[in-house]
């Protein structure tokens, strides 16, 4: 057992300090944005180029959530993604997806050339490789597309990784970073000339030309919605791309068994892997491992179990850094982005980046620029967040939906049946109380938290997450701290407090 562990992200150990105001008062701007991940604050920054005045509404400190919780590889390389890109979308569909990441992975090189920010930016090569005789022709015919799609592609049979392998696919020129550093060093960039940044002023209530916080107000000609699930129900996203969380793990590894480049394998159980090195702090690996059900523990401790056995196993690391991130699978393989409805006004939203939000996010943030700037943009043809693809997505579809009615009439900890005095110190239940379910936990010194079990955004039954002690929501992935607030949505309502 290492005593030394830390239960939140690598990344918070040196994220730089940020300390914008909190919104207070009603101000007006030419484009409210809600959110400050990578989405909200570059559209910020592009948007501010424009000559557009900005003011964006982030509910806790700028790209310290989803973003700051990534393995931060900037690649346009997505796994075995443009074969079944080009199944749904066609080769057309499959081009764009190419031709947009690998313009949001030079987006983000700009940026952070044009703005001098240190984010410990770094340029690697990215491999999805297989073990596995039955997958080697499938990296073989994603070589081929991706070459013909005209990303930097070739096969390999040999890695820097400590083992052998049958097969990858590698692209050159793709790279790495800190994401907490490169977001909250753009982020300060945006400040002047109309345009603001404020922190710890979590969007309440919105509506196409105004959103408000609790101490505050902004009415602006566009409201992009940058917050990872649109909040409450806007465009029912949340019915079209389904949560999922992995574990990540990092610890310090010899430099001499640190492989060189970015990796992912297409079995399972899934592993990602990539270094960061820190100064006098030496070199760390980062490890991402096989996705799960937001708020089912068993799931969360299996996995974990496989990614640190997997990293002692192959670089003889032990995990220093454990934590949880989420993303949002989009039933038809591509984000959503754009308008959230095609009749009348609507938000500009973004959504659905199925663990790949570093590229995506700065697609994302290209294509709102573009449209609120009045030009047009080719990528709409496959990212735009009102098409409908019941073929593309139907199985995904149905599947999804029929998961979120069983935790909708039943959850996953309600089948364990406690009360509160049974609970032992770090131990959490669904209990009933009163006719109702609580979420109940017992942290180390005995102090019992007590909240209601149904998510504030529909009703679902919530999930415990044990690595960051959170009550997740497995339907549509909203998550909630101890005392019920929302850390993010789509919920946006905090749970009610229960007990003494």
């Amino acid at each position: 057992m290492n005593n030394n562990l830390r239960q939140n992200s690598y990344w918070m150990t040196d994220a730089p300090e940020t300390s914008f105001p909190q919104l207070s008062g009603d101000i007006e701007a030419d484009v409210a944005i809600i959110g400050g991940g990578i989405v909200g604050v570059t559209a910020a920054r592009l948007l501010k180029n424009e000559g557009l005045r900005v003011a964006l509404c982030e509910a806790r400190e700028v790209g310290r959530e989803v973003t700051g919780k990534s393995t931060a590889k900037i690649t346009s390389q997505h796994n075995i993604s443009y074969q079944r890109l080009q199944r749904k979308f066609g080769s057309d569909g499959a081009r764009i997806y190419a031709d947009a990441n690998e313009a949001g992975l030079r987006a983000i090189r700009d940026l952070a050339a044009r703005y001098n920010i240190d984010c410990d930016l770094e340029t690697k090569s990215a491999y999805t490789f297989t073990r596995d005789q039955r997958h080697v022709a499938e990296i073989e015919r994603e070589v081929e597309l991706t070459r013909s799609l005209g990303l930097p592609a070739s096969l390999a049979r040999e890695t820097s990784l400590p083992f052998d392998i049958l097969a990858a696919i590698r692209f050159d020129n793709q790279a790495q970073f800190h994401p907490c550093k490169y977001v909250a060093g753009l982020a300060l960039t945006v400040p002047g000339d109309g345009c603001q940044i404020f922190e710890q002023s979590r969007v309440v209530d919105w509506n196409t030309d105004r959103i408000v916080t609790a101490q505050g107000s902004v009415r602006a000609r566009h409201v992009i919605m940058a917050t990872h699930m649109p909040l409450g129900q806007v465009g029912t996203f949340y019915a079209e791309a389904y949560p999922h969380a992995h574990p990540v793990i990092a610890g310090r590894v010899n430099p001499a068994k640190a492989p060189e480049g970015m990796f992912i394998n297409i079995e399972q159980p899934r592993i990602s892997i990539r270094t960061h090195q820190v100064g006098d702090r030496g070199m760390f690996l980062i490890l991402a491992g096989t996705s799960f059900k937001p708020g089912h523990p068993d799931e969360e401790r299996t996995h974990f179990e496989e990614l640190e056995r997997f990293g002692a196993d192959r670089f003889g690391i032990q995990a220093e850094y454990r934590w949880v991130n989420e993303d949002y699978t989009p039933m038809d393989g591509a984000p959503f982005i754009g308008r959230s409805s095609s009749h009348g006004d609507a938000y500009l939203v973004a959504t659905g980046f199925n663990a790949w939000g570093i590229t995506n996010g700065t697609v994302a943030a290209l294509i709102l620029t573009d449209m609120i700037a009045g030009r047009d943009n080719e990528w709409l043809r496959l990212f735009d967040a009102t098409r409908v693809k019941p073929i593309a997505g139907a199985k995904e579809f149905i599947r999804g939906n029929l998961e979120v009615a069983g935790q909708l009439v039943g959850g996953y900890l309600s089948r364990k049946q406690h009360s509160p005095d049974q609970l032992a110190p770090g131990e959490a239940a669904i209990i009933k109380a009163g006719g109702e379910n609580v979420a109940a936990f017992r942290d180390d010194d005995g102090r019992l938290h007590m909240v209601s079990a149904a998510c504030t955004h529909m009703g679902c039954i919530l999930g415990w997450n044990e690595t960051d002690r959170t009550w997740d929501c497995p339907c549509h992935g909203s998550r909630f701290n101890l005392r019920g607030e929302v850390i993010h949505g789509p919920a946006v309502k905090a749970l009610e407090r229960k007990g003494a």
